[in-house]
């Protein structure tokens, strides 16, 4: 987990005891990265469940914000286990998300990334309002990377080998984890999501709004790039990929809202927290 200084501390309390109080099958080690000066209010919450959790969690204070990129590849440094697992310090992990990844990696020896569903919600955790869905087995997550990530970021647990065969963090590129992932295909990696929330994931912050950043567009562009040269894709799925993500970086922001909601997300229908 990394954060910085634009984080909300009750955010970060929240995030924090779902991963190291309420789940079934605990870590036996957090590393937070502290991305540069933070105001006291927020370093209290951290240095309270350093208090609390001394012997699992390592937190590493960068003295200079160097982005979410650069700060987990410093993170990535002080893993101590093969198996480790992604979070974002504003969200919140249902109770079981472990415990199920674990399940996973036991009975299916080939795979190198399990992820799964998130619920986005504005405010409160236990109300989210859609569904990001996404394919459970390898075949079918490959047929999504020609359009968007199969991988919901936040949810994953990976195998940290794996992880370094494909170049590891700190990549200069907006679109890092499209990016580690699609090179974590090219060295053989198998995937597989489970079909349910893994995490609960809050969306505010004009996340839609930052899709209008065109360095999504040249960056996507280097991956399709690097995919059709070793031959993942044809030259014409690289092209008509480009050609989307083109058309929806520069589409308004008022039609992005309406491609989230009608298109992209699933309405949460099911209840599920």
């Amino acid at each position: 987990m990394t954060t910085y200084r634009g984080e909300t501390p009750e955010y970060l309390d929240c995030s924090l005891n779902s991963l190291l109080v309420c789940q079934t099958c605990k870590p036996d080690q957090l590393v937070l990265v502290v991305d540069g000066p933070i105001p006291d209010e927020l370093d209290r919450v951290i240095k309270d469940y350093k208090n609390r959790f001394t012997d699992i969690i390592d937190v590493i204070y960068s003295p200079v914000n160097q982005g979410q990129s650069k700060a987990s590849a410093i993170g990535f440094e002080y893993l101590r286990n093969e198996l480790f697992a992604r979070m974002d310090s504003d969200d919140v992990c249902v109770e079981n998300r472990f415990e199920r990844q674990l399940q996973i990696f036991e009975t299916h020896k080939e795979v190198s990334v399990v992820g799964g569903w998130i619920a986005e919600f504005d405010t409160d955790p236990s109300s989210p309002h859609s569904l990001r869905v996404v394919p459970e087995l390898h075949n079918d997550i490959i047929k999504m990377f020609r359009k968007r990530n199969p991988i919901n970021n936040m949810t994953v647990m990976m195998t940290k080998t794996e992880v370094v065969k494909a170049g590891g963090y700190g990549r200069d590129t907006v679109n890092e984890d499209y990016s580690l992932y699609a090179h974590m295909w090219v060295n053989g990696s198998v995937f597989y999501n489970i079909q349910d929330v893994l995490c609960n994931v809050r969306v505010g912050n004009n996340m839609v709004g930052r899709r209008n950043d065109f360095r999504i567009y040249k960056d996507w562009r280097k991956d399709q790039k690097y995919l059709r040269e070793n031959k993942k894709h044809s030259r014409l799925t690289a092209f008509i990929s480009n050609f989307r993500c083109f058309c929806f970086v520069i589409t308004p922001v008022w039609i992005k809202k309406l491609l989230y909601k009608s298109v992209l997300r699933k309405k949460n229908e099911s209840g599920k927290k």
